[in-house]
């Protein structure tokens, strides 16, 4: 049997999300601080995330994409990372990233630091760009099914069935798709998600069942405690 994990991106690989990174750099403060606040809120009913990307996308129209692409390439990776993934790959699993990021950010930080040769596919959304500057729209699976859409994409391409895929996420909006898959790893989850963890009857049952569990040390290394 294949084995396949995947891995959230911004705040599990990277120590960051561009949220945060680039959300100070649209010049328009109060509007930020509205939208901040909304991307909380919404944060706990993930099936909106999309409605809040593409207004916090529509927010950078005209941005220069290059300068975003510096911005993202200051990320860090997070504690143990590299390790991890190598040693994942080392034992045979095939590595996906599952991101509401931009592909071409993605690739850029993987490659800066040294870990493009640990993962084998990318499914991630593309940030709209037109003679090089943002032009407010945001496009992808993953973003338009709050990831959820690709597991279907992954049993297609790597001829496995939802319950043999293990994900490693952090946030509310990894936990739809958590539900989905055979293991779910909650890499230092805020205190919003492990609640509606206990909260939910499908994730609660899974956590009593062993099929979903929960790393507090900000260590990626720590994933390898709970698989195979």
């Amino acid at each position: 049997m294949k084995k396949i994990i995947c891995f959230d991106f911004d705040d599990v690989i990277v120590d960051s999300n561009i949220v945060s990174r680039i959300g100070k750099y649209f010049g328009k403060k109060l509007k930020l601080y509205e939208m901040e606040m909304e991307f909380i809120l919404d944060n706990e009913n993930p099936e909106k995330f999309y409605h809040f990307a593409k207004k916090f996308i529509k927010m950078g129209k005209g941005l220069d994409f290059e300068y975003v692409r510096r911005i993202a390439l200051k990320f860090k990776l997070n504690t143990g990372s590299k390790e991890a993934l190598k040693k994942l790959k080392k034992n045979g699993y095939k590595i996906v990233i599952v991101s509401a990021n931009d592909r071409r950010l993605i690739k850029d930080i993987l490659k800066k630091n040294g870990i493009s040769e640990y993962i084998d596919h990318i499914y991630a959304s593309e940030f709209g760009v037109v003679d090089g500057k943002l032009n407010g729209k945001i496009y992808g699976t993953v973003i338009k099914t709050e990831k959820v859409g690709v597991v279907r994409e992954i049993e297609k391409k790597y001829k496995i069935k939802a319950k043999d895929v293990i994900y490693v996420g952090d946030g509310l909006t990894d936990l739809p798709i958590m539900k989905k898959i055979g293991k779910g790893i909650l890499f230092c989850p805020n205190v919003v998600t492990r609640a509606e963890v206990y909260e939910d009857k499908i994730l609660s049952r899974k956590e009593k069942n062993g099929s979903l569990f929960l790393i507090e040390k900000k260590d990626l290394r720590e994933v390898l405690n709970f698989v195979d």
